[in-house]
C-alpha cells in the first residue's frame, strides 16, 4: 500500500474479554508480532493502541483513534492478524474503499484483494461454525445434557462469583416484587376503602370488576387473598 512514509506504523491490538485485557494474554503476543513485522519492513512503530472489545463490534473508539492517528502521521495501520482488525467483511472493505492503509503482520506481502478474500472466507467459516455449534448444543440439550452453569463442576473454585451473582439477582427480584406490591396497594386501596364493611368475597368481586390482578398476576381474588390485601393496607389507613 502506498503512503508518503511507509516506514511509519501505528499498531492496533485487540482482545475480546476483560480477563484477557487485564492479564495481558494475547495482547503482548500481538504487540510482539507487530514490532517484529515493523522491524522487518525497516520501519518504526509510532504508537500502539489497545482495546478490549468484540471483533463483531465495529464501533470501537480505540480503533477509530488509531485510524485517525495513522492518517495524521502518514503511517500504516498495522495489526498482528486480520481478525484483530475486524471479523466483518464490511468494515475491512470500507477501510479499503476509504483509502485507509493497513497491513497484517502475519500476511506481510498480501495484496488488498487477498486480504479481502481472506476476510470473506473467515466470515463464512465463522457463520458455519456458529450454525454447527447451535445444532450440537440443541442436540445435547435434547439428550438431557446440562449446559453452561448447570453442568457439574462449573462453579468449582468460583463459588464466590456464583453467590455474588445470586445475591445480586435476589436483590433485583426483591426490588421488583416490592414495586409490584406498591403498585397493587395504590390501585386496590381506593376500591377496598369504597367497599368498607362488605364481605371479603364482595370486595374480591369489586377488585376483579376493576381489572385489578393479584400480586401474582391472577385475575380472580380469593377471600384469603383479599384478607391479606386488607392487612397490607391497614398500616396506611
Amino acid at each position: 500500500m502506498d503512503t508518503k512514509n511507509p516506514t511509519k506504523f501505528v499498531t492496533y491490538c485487540r482482545v475480546s474479554t476483560d480477563e484477557q485485557g487485564r492479564s495481558g494474554l494475547g495482547m503482548e503476543a500481538q504487540e510482539a508480532a507487530c514490532t517484529n513485522a515493523a522491524a522487518a519492513a525497516g520501519g518504526q512503530v509510532l504508537r500502539t493502541f489497545r482495546e478490549v472489545a468484540s471483533g463483531d463490534d465495529d464501533k470501537r473508539p480505540e480503533l477509530a483513534a488509531a485510524i485517525r492517528y495513522a492518517r495524521r502521521s502518514g503511517a500504516v495501520l498495522l495489526v498482528a492478524k486480520l481478525d484483530r482488525l475486524s471479523r466483518a467483511v464490511a468494515l475491512i472493505a470500507g477501510m479499503m474503499r476509504e483509502g485507509v492503509p493497513f497491513k497484517v503482520a502475519e500476511l506481510a506481502n498480501a495484496s488488498e484483494l487477498e486480504l479481502h478474500l481472506r476476510a470473506v472466507v473467515a466470515q463464512e467459516e465463522r457463520r458455519a461454525i456458529g450454525e454447527r455449534t447451535k445444532a450440537a448444543l440443541a442436540a445435547a440439550k435434547a439428550r438431557g445434557t446440562k449446559l453452561g452453569s448447570a453442568r457439574r463442576g462449573h462453579w468449582s473454585g468460583r463459588e464466590d462469583r456464583r453467590l455474588a451473582g445470586a445475591a445480586k439477582g435476589s436483590k433485583v427480584a426483591a426490588a421488583k416484587r416490592q414495586a409490584a406490591v406498591a403498585d397493587l396497594l395504590a390501585e386496590a386501596g381506593p376500591v377496598v376503602a369504597a367497599m368498607a364493611g362488605s364481605s371479603l368475597r364482595a370486595i374480591g368481586a369489586a377488585l376483579e370488576s376493576a381489572g385489578i390482578a393479584t400480586a401474582r398476576g391472577a385475575s380472580s381474588w380469593t377471600a384469603t387473598g383479599v384478607s391479606r390485601l386488607i392487612a397490607q393496607l391497614a398500616p396506611r389507613a
